[in-house]
């Protein structure tokens, strides 16, 4: 059995053998069968062999899906093979809104205080919220509510929009994350909570920590009810 395949340029493959996987209640395995010669030189398969590590890595690395390692810098607060979690701390960015009835005139592109902030990426989906203190934060730390435009309150989910996703990988996208979250233009309030608390309103914040002369009021933030245990399971 021939197969071509296009991978930058034509080339033959042949066919080493398959997994079969089992299930039934409660229980599954996978089993691998090498390909050998049948009748009338059709492809055939032999009997099967139980899975072992060895194999499992062997195949993996053919596949090119092994994850290089890597030196963790000390902001990440959780990694797998789908998601990493990460927190930055309180900084001055300069934010972008775009032009509404809403936003006071000259608040966009200005720089402002904000406050240390949680990240989570999984694929192309982005999560962001906020801390009450400026440390790193343990699974207990209660998370609040990012005080952001097209982020969702509820979930923390943001609304990519035009956003541009990084397109590294591996630790090198974690910057690039930020860098394309604070680069968008912040265009509508996502969902139904209330992304921050104060008496006069949510761009009376913004104008009060402008130019980063003063630091993003905690007070100001509204609690989740979430740890960052609680989202870790919840993406996981």
């Amino acid at each position: 059995m021939k197969v071509y395949v296009e991978a930058g340029r034509a080339q033959e493959v042949e066919l080493k053998g398959a997994l079969l996987l089992y299930a039934g209640r409660g229980c599954a395995f996978a089993v691998w069968h090498e390909s050998k010669q049948g009748a009338s030189h059709c492809a055939a398969l032999s009997e099967a062999k139980v899975l072992t590590t060895e194999f499992v890595k062997s195949l993996s690395h053919e596949l090119r899906t092994a994850i290089a390692a890597e030196i963790l810098p000390h902001n990440i607060l959780a990694w797998n093979s789908d998601l990493v979690v990460w927190w930055s701390p309180r900084s001055t960015r300069r934010m972008f809104f775009r032009n509404s009835g809403e936003v006071p005139t000259g608040l966009s592109g200005e720089e402002f205080s904000h406050p240390p902030l949680l990240w989570c990426a999984s694929g192309q989906d982005l999560m962001v919220r906020a801390l009450s203190t400026n440390r790193r934060p343990n699974a207990d730390t209660p998370l609040m509510i990012a005080p952001y435009w097209n982020v969702d309150g509820d979930t923390g989910r943001v609304c990519l929009g035009s956003m541009k996703v990084p397109d590294l990988a591996g630790v090198a996208a974690l910057a690039q994350w930020e860098k394309a979250f604070f680069e968008s233009e912040f265009t509508h309030h996502t969902g139904m909570k209330r992304l921050i608390q104060g008496p006069k309103g949510y761009f009376d914040v913004w104008e009060r920590v402008r130019s980063g002369s003063r630091e993003f009021p905690a007070k100001c933030l509204v609690p989740t009810n979430e740890t960052l245990s609680d989202l870790i399971r919840r993406c996981c």
